[in-house]
């Protein structure tokens, strides 16, 4: 076995060519580095967008409209929250119309619970200042 004296979360090796010339390591991006800085209230906005979506359509709708313009973050974390929200409507309209056949008992059940569930995760996403796409959302707004 060969024993290195390297620290185990030093920088990498160097990296020989086929000439036998040392060259350096390529430099690794940290990912907080390629994201932009956003302010508080932006995430803040954000968060409120997916949280006031557990009760109602509007409140999301209201300070996407009034936020959008001024971050780029809460325009997208809005729209993205509009578009669940336009989906979710959907979603439940449908299996309102299968109660008749005993099937949408259980999908509203588990659209509620799925709903306060997706809505959490995207809002602590947003606080984080991190991206965040609900899975089931149709995009209508783009």
């Amino acid at each position: 076995m060969e024993e290195t004296n390297r620290e185990p979360f030093g920088p990498p090796p160097a990296v020989e060519d086929q000439a036998g010339v040392q060259a350096a390591p390529e430099p690794v991006e940290d990912e907080t580095a390629r994201q932009p800085e956003m302010s508080r209230d932006a995430r803040n906005m954000a968060m409120l967008c997916h949280l006031l979506g557990i009760v109602g359509f509007f409140a999301p709708l209201m300070i996407w409209l009034i936020e959008r313009e001024k971050h780029r973050f809460v325009d997208e974390h809005g729209r993205e929250a509009m578009n669940y929200q336009i989906s979710l409507l959907i979603y439940v309209a449908v299996s309102s119309l299968l109660i008749l056949v005993g099937v949408g008992f259980y999908l509203l059940a588990a659209f509620g619970i799925a709903h306060v569930v997706l809505t959490v995760v995207g809002a602590v996403l947003a606080g984080q200042g991190k991206a965040w796409r609900y899975p089931i959302a149709i995009p209508f707004l783009r």
